[in-house]
C-alpha cells in the first residue's frame, strides 16, 4: 500500500510506421518508495510487475531498470509489442487512423482498481507519447471515454512527440477509452 503513495507514472508510448507500430507501456515508482514497500512486504513489487506484463503476451519484450527523472531515481517496468506481431492478438491496442484524426486506444481492465485508495495517486499521470511520424500537423488532442464524450486536454510538443498527459485517476477509474489527435 505505501508502495502507491510514491510518485507514480505511467508512459504509453506510440511509435514505429504506420505499417509496424510499436507500443511500449512503462511504469514507473520512486525508487525509495519501493524500497520501503519492498522491505515492509518481503516481496519485489517491480518484478512482480514485470512478471505479470510477461504473462500478457508471447510478444511482448519486458525490461526492468532505472530512471533518473527530475532529480529522483525511478524503478521502471517496461513493456514493448509490435501490433503486427501474430504471436498475440494486440487489435485492442492499435491505433486507428481517419482523415483528420489519430485515435489511440487506453485500454486498461478497472475491476481490480479500489477506488477508496484514490488520494494515493491523485498526483499522478498517465501521458501518452506519440511519434509525430505517425500523424503529421496535430494540432488539439483529446480524450474519449467509454460512452463517447470527448475532452479537449493540451497537448505538448516534444522533439518528434506529441505529449498528451492525464491524471491517472481518469484512466485508473475507467474514463478515459482513448487519445485522439487532430488536426
Amino acid at each position: 500500500m505505501l508502495f502507491f503513495t510514491s510518485c507514480i507514472e505511467v508512459e504509453h508510448h506510440v511509435y514505429g510506421s504506420k505499417n509496424d507500430i510499436k507500443i511500449q507501456y512503462e511504469i514507473l515508482a520512486n525508487h525509495s518508495m519501493v524500497q520501503i514497500s519492498d522491505n515492509e512486504t518481503g516481496g519485489e513489487i517491480m518484478s512482480d510487475m514485470a512478471d505479470k506484463f510477461r504473462s500478457v503476451s508471447k510478444g511482448m519484450i519486458v525490461k526492468e531498470s532505472l530512471r533518473e527523472k527530475d532529480g529522483e531515481l525511478y524503478d521502471v517496468v517496461s513493456g514493448t509489442f509490435s501490433i503486427k506481431d501474430k504471436r498475440n492478438d494486440f487489435s485492442a491496442y492499435k491505433p486507428l487512423f481517419e482523415k483528420d484524426q489519430m485515435l489511440i486506444p487506453t485500454p486498461f481492465d478497472n475491476s481490480e482498481w479500489d477506488n477508496d485508495n484514490s488520494y494515493m495517486v491523485a498526483n499522478s499521470k498517465y501521458s501518452v507519447f506519440v511519434a509525430k511520424s505517425l500523424f503529421p500537423n496535430a494540432s488539439a488532442a483529446y480524450t474519449v471515454r467509454p460512452n463517447g464524450k470527448i475532452r479537449e486536454v493540451d497537448l505538448k510538443i516534444r522533439g518528434d512527440s506529441y505529449i498528451i498527459d492525464l491524471p491517472i485517476l481518469w484512466w485508473l477509474n475507467g474514463n478515459v477509452a482513448g487519445v485522439i489527435l487532430a488536426k
